[in-house]
């Protein structure tokens, strides 16, 4: 009888399922392979509409950790995670980026499972930000890192990981958008939300360090305010369960249009056809660098220098005029950004099977 290995693929956030949705299809044929989500973004917006969206098989497991507060969620995640390696025993448990389900790589090494983490050493040097305090810890936990640019595999060595355990693979969106360009195409977003080509912001926010502080969140809308006076362009601003709580007390001002979150192509769509997006997100700068389309990051600091050394991103921090400044500068240029060195060769899935597949010591 033959052997599969057993891997073990643990989610729970929006990007997570996205980028990994080819993966997920290679792992089922190559592997035993047990999908578990964290449902760490719980609600249908924020999770199973990427299944439908992407056409990824329905999850093994769903452990639907508590996420009422840091701690908790953090202990959820150990605890589930711990039973569940337990009762599974894979071989290699696989994790991408940086969120509180890849803290499920404590337990796993903890019960000397191999653990693979892709989107490995991305650094902002920022600690206020969560994700930066796991992104840390998950990568020294790791027996082989996936890091998608040469900047991230510089960045682990320096904190004394073994080259032998890393390996630079690219960015798994690229195939993600590829593969979908048809259905992307197929949207008809621009038509319901009554939309030119080119003539809209569009915004996304919901970092803690941003939304749960009003300060910081009140500056982000008064420098949307400013944009829109400037620019005339209607704002477009999917929002967050997480945000929808904090703007009680705000006024939203004109020009803006704040509406429910979106699946993968109805906001790829947005992101292909939009004349320029303002995001605190990681991942929606790396999309916006393959469509050459300018994007602001409305964050103090960031983990992905490449895409701002690419030419297509700038760093705005949360100053109503410096976002105003910074939305001017990534607007006047033309849009000739090149993303490979960036972003890859589009062949990431591949190698990330194939590196698995080999010995990992």
């Amino acid at each position: 009888m033959h052997y599969y290995m057993k891997v073990m693929s643990i989610f729970g956030t929006r990007p997570e399922i996205i980028r990994l949705s080819r993966i997920f299809e290679l792992l089922d044929k190559n592997f035993e392979h047990v999908m578990v989500n964290t449902s760490q973004n719980f609600t249908k917006e924020l999770n199973s509409v990427f299944f439908d969206d992407l056409n990824v098989r329905k999850p093994d497991f769903d452990l639907k950790i508590n996420t009422e507060a840091y701690g908790v969620s953090v202990a959820d995640v150990i605890v589930k995670t711990e039973k569940l390696l337990e009762k599974e025993k894979p071989d290699i448990l696989l994790i991408l980026g940086d969120t509180n389900s890849g803290l499920s790589a404590i337990p796993a090494a903890h019960q000397g499972i191999k653990i693979a983490h892709l989107e490995a050493g991305m650094r902002s040097y920022d600690l206020r930000m969560p994700e930066e305090k796991n992104r840390v810890m998950i990568d020294h936990l790791s027996t082989v890192l996936l890091p998608y640019t040469q900047y991230s595999r510089e960045n682990l060595i320096r904190e004394n990981i073994h080259p032998s355990k890393i390996f630079v693979v690219g960015n798994p969106i690229i195939e993600v958008i590829e593969h979908y360009m048809p259905q992307i195409e197929k949207s008809k977003i621009l038509q319901e939300l009554k939309l030119k080509k080119n003539n809209y912001f569009l915004v996304t926010a919901h970092r803690s360090e941003n939304v749960d502080n009003i300060e910081s969140l009140q500056n982000i809308f008064s420098g949307l305010e400013k944009i829109y006076k400037k620019f005339g362009k209607k704002m477009i601003y999917p929002i967050h369960p997480r945000t929808i709580s904090k703007i009680k007390n705000i006024k939203i001002p004109e020009g803006i249009e704040l509406i429910d979150p979106l699946g993968f192509l109805d906001f790829t769509h947005l992101e292909k056809n939009a004349f320029c997006l303002l995001t605190d997100s990681g991942t929606v700068p790396e999309e916006m660098l393959y469509f050459k389309k300018p994007c602001v990051t409305i964050r103090e600091s960031t983990e992905r220098h490449e895409i701002i050394e690419a030419g297509s991103n700038i760093l705005s921090g949360l100053n109503p005029d410096d976002m105003l400044r910074a939305t001017e500068s990534i607007t006047l240029g033309k849009p000739d950004w090149q993303w490979r060195e960036a972003l890859g060769d589009g062949k990431t899935a591949r190698k990330v099977i194939n590196i698995l597949n080999g010995k990992l010591y």
